[in-house]
C-alpha cells in the first residue's frame, strides 16, 4: 500500500494491493493481493475485491459487491503464474451485491473490461470476458453471459438476460426481462424479444441531427419491411445518405455473429401484452 489512504481498521487489505493516497476503504471489505486503485475511488463495506484486478479514479464500489472473482468456466483452472485480469476504467459506479468475473485467459490484453463512466445498479452480473465501453448503464438484476461485448452508451434494461458472445451496439436500449440470444445493431431499440425500431430518446439525447436520426430510423424500417437481411442491407446502401452512423449499422450487421432477432412488422394483440383497451403499452409504445 502507498499513501495515506483511509482504510477502516475493520477492513483486511492483503500485502501487494496498490491503493492511490486518497482511496477510502469501508468496514468489513476484503481487498485481496493484485488489486490496484486509483485516485479518489471508495470501496463500500463488506466489499470483496480479488485481483489481478485494476481499478481506475473516483470509482464507488459496493457495498457487498464482489469484484475480480474467479471466472465461473468448467475449464477455468487458477495459474498465479499466468493471471488473468479484470480492468475497470475511471469514474465507474458498481452498487450493491454486483457481481463481475475476470477473463479465462491470461493477460491484460484478454481482461475483462468495463469502461469509464459505467454505472452498474445492484444485483448486475457481467461474466468473464465481457467487454463494457464507456456510460453503459446496466439496470438492476441485469445478466450478462460470457464473452458479450456492449457498446457505449448502451442501455440493458433490469432483469435482462443475455446469451454468451452476444453482441450489442452502441445506443442501444434493451427492455427489462428480456432474454436475448441475438445482437442488436447500434441505436437499435428492444421489446418482447424483436427489434422495436430504433432508440429515438438515446439519439436526441446523444445530440444527433435531423438527418442522422431520420437515416437511423429509415434503416430500421428497412429491417422492418424486408425478411431477407440481405435485401435490407441492400435498400440502406441504395436509399439512404452515405452517413457514419448508416455505415456503422451496415458493417455491424454484416459482422454479426449470431444473426438479429426479427423486426416488428404489426401490432399483436394488445391483450398479450397486459395492455388496456387501447392498446397502448403493446411493442410499438413507448419503452
Amino acid at each position: 500500500m502507498t499513501g495515506q489512504a483511509r482504510i477502516h481498521p475493520a477492513a483486511i487489505i492483503d500485502p501487494g494491493v496498490k491503493l492511490a493516497d486518497d482511496v477510502c476503504v469501508g468496514p468489513y471489505a476484503i481487498i485481496r493481493s493484485g488489486v490496484e486503485i486509483g485516485p479518489g475511488s471508495v470501496v463500500l463495506e463488506h466489499t470483496v475485491l480479488n485481483g489481478p484486478t485494476i481499478i481506475g479514479g473516483n470509482c464507488r464500489i459496493g457495498p457487498a459487491a464482489y469484484v475480480g472473482m474467479d471466472p465461473q468456466h468448467l475449464r477455468y483452472v487458477h495459474d498465479p503464474n499466468n493471471p488473468t485480469y479484470l480492468v475497470i476504467g475511471d469514474n465507474v459506479t458498481i452498487r450493491e451485491s454486483a457481481r463481475i468475473h475476470r477473463a479465462t485467459h491470461s493477460g491484460k490484453d484478454h481482461a475483462t473490461r468495463i469502461g469509464n463512466g459505467c454505472f452498474l445498479m445492484g444485483a448486475i452480473h457481467v461474466a468473464h470476458d465481457c467487454v463494457l465501453e464507456n456510460d453503459v448503464i446496466m439496470a438492476d438484476g441485469a445478466l450478462l453471459g460470457g464473452h458479450c461485448h456492449i457498446g457505449a452508451r448502451a442501455f440493458l434494461g433490469g432483469g435482462c438476460t443475455l446469451h454468451q458472445f452476444v453482441h450489442i451496439g452502441r445506443l442501444v436500449v434493451i427492455a427489462g426481462n428480456e432474454a436475448l440470444s441475438n445482437d442488436i445493431p447500434p441505436f437499435g431499440a428492444v421489446r418482447y424479444g424483436r427489434l422495436k425500431g430504433y432508440n429515438a430518446v438515446g439519439c436526441r439525447r446523444a445530440g444527433m441531427d435531423r438527418k442522422t436520426i431520420a437515416a437511423i430510423r429509415s434503416c430500421y424500417q428497412s429491417l422492418r419491411d424486408h425478411r431477407q437481411v440481405g435485401n435490407a442491407l441492400g435498400a440502406m446502401r441504395s436509399d439512404l445518405p452515405d452517413l457514419p452512423e448508416v455505415r456503422e449499422i451496415i458493417a455491424f450487421i454484416e459482422s454479426s455473429r449470431r444473426g438479429l432477432p426479427p423486426a416488428h412488422r404489426a401490432k399483436p394483440d394488445a391483450s398479450r401484452f397486459g395492455a388496456g383497451p387501447s392498446g397502448e403499452g403493446g411493442p410499438e409504445g413507448d419503452l
